[in-house]
């Protein structure tokens, strides 16, 4: 299993109070232009899988003056099946390319084997929390940090069907998973919003505080925002990453950081996207909360 204090990460570090965006094609001749004042970008590994091309050439100038993380949506790292040996090799000779910050992908199923074909399910199917899975997910991220050389995280994602049977919480089957394979974790406020306003949770601030606080703060390597398109009381709430983070997202973020301290941040927007300054105007909101948190906790130190 890999170490967590020698997991050959890239040698480009990020700061604890770093905040990034997500880099989307809309954006592309945005960040070419203009030299982002950001302090990394995260693009999805996937779109990035080609041999060469336009995409290629421009993560690698971008990624020689920003730091890049690669986000996967496809490695299915729930699957009962392993990560497909194709899918390994595209990942990491992208990894080799860019030397990238942080690799990470969710925990979740998306390969199943049907009449003896492998499918994808095209979307980020949510897991139950049992032994058994817990033991592919374990081996799948084995498999891939070895593969890789390196640490990669899991990001906990939205759940919205609840599964008959469960032998842990969902922060515990993290934690275990974390445990195991000392891999990184990153905490997706907002997925953990919806699954609480989905689940009917009367108090998101002690839901919030439970679930956190019961994970392994040193494993946390980033933190996500985003926003989603708010629906009416009996319908479903998706994580769609249509809008910017709400209200009550900030302040659950400057609750987090209370508990757990800095970590790198990234603003999450794949759907109507905003202008380029607009979301770089999320990016401020982040470090002013940042730098709220961090004031309000030396002015307690100096009491």
């Amino acid at each position: 299993m890999s170490n967590r204090q020698d997991s050959g990460q890239s040698q480009q570090e990020l700061k604890s109070t770093a905040v990034g965006v997500g880099l989307r094609p809309e954006h592309y001749q945005d960040v070419l232009e203009q030299a982002p004042s950001i302090d990394f970008l995260e693009v999805h590994s996937e779109n990035f899988f080609a041999d060469a091309g336009i995409s290629v050439d421009l993560l690698q100038e971008v990624s020689a003056s920003t730091p890049i993380s690669l986000h996967g949506t496809s490695a299915g790292l729930g699957s009962v099946e392993a990560v497909p040996d194709d899918y390994l090799k595209k990942l990491k000779r992208l990894v080799d390319r860019v030397d990238p910050v942080l690799v990470s992908d969710h925990l979740c199923f998306t390969w199943a084997r049907i009449g003896g074909r492998l499918f994808h399910g095209g979307d980020l199917l949510p897991i139950p929390y049992t032994e058994d899975s817990l033991l592919h997910a374990v081996n799948n991220i084995d498999r891939i940090q070895q593969y890789l050389g390196r640490q990669i995280a899991i990001e906990n994602v939205c759940a919205y069907i609840e599964f008959d049977q469960s032998d842990f919480d969902e922060a515990s089957f993290i934690g275990e998973i974390v445990a195991r394979t000392q891999c990184g974790l990153i905490l997706d406020i907002n997925n953990l919003m919806v699954n609480a306003r989905n689940g009917q949770v009367s108090n998101l601030e002690n839901f919030v505080d439970r679930y956190v606080g019961s994970l392994d703060h040193s494993a946390i390597t980033e933190i996500h925002l985003a926003g989603s398109t708010p629906v009416g009381e009996e319908e479903l709430l998706i994580d769609d990453h249509a809008c910017p983070v709400s209200v009550a997202g900030w302040q659950t973020f400057e609750r987090v950081l209370n508990v757990i301290g800095p970590k790198p941040t990234l603003i999450e927007w794949d759907n109507n996207l905003p202008s380029w300054r607009e979301l770089l105007g999320e990016a401020t909101k982040a470090r002013k909360a940042q730098r709220r948190v961090l004031g309000s906790e030396r002015s307690h130190e100096s009491l």
